[in-house]
């Protein structure tokens, strides 16, 4: 079943997104080795990449393009010798999130 938002819940729950990288990347620094991301937050990003793809992808008009770039950095960021992503992909992936939102976010946009 898909769910149907407004864009300002679309907004809110990518603003959260973000947030939740950031926390994911400031844990990871803290605790981690420095280079990937720490046991305790790796599920919760994950669920938030999947999460992020999906919203680009089905509720914001003419971002698909962001949606497949996420897909495709945090595809690409895993280490292969560790089997987690990167603090590096996490970064480019916040990185993407943020262009997308003020690109196809903005109330100008809308």
């Amino acid at each position: 079943m898909r769910y149907h938002y407004t864009p300002e819940q679309v907004r809110m729950l990518v603003q959260r997104a973000e947030r939740q990288l950031d926390q994911a990347i400031a844990a990871s620094e803290k605790d981690g080795d420095g280079a990937h991301l720490a046991r305790a937050v790796q599920a919760a990003v994950h669920d938030t990449v999947v999460s992020l793809t999906r919203l680009f992808r089905d509720h914001v008009p003419g971002a698909a393009e962001v949606a497949t770039r996420i897909a495709r950095a945090y595809a690409k960021g895993a280490d292969a010798r560790a089997g987690v992503p990167t603090l590096s992909c996490v970064r480019m992936i916040a990185e993407l999130v943020r262009e997308g939102r003020e690109s196809f976010m903005s109330e100008a946009h809308q």
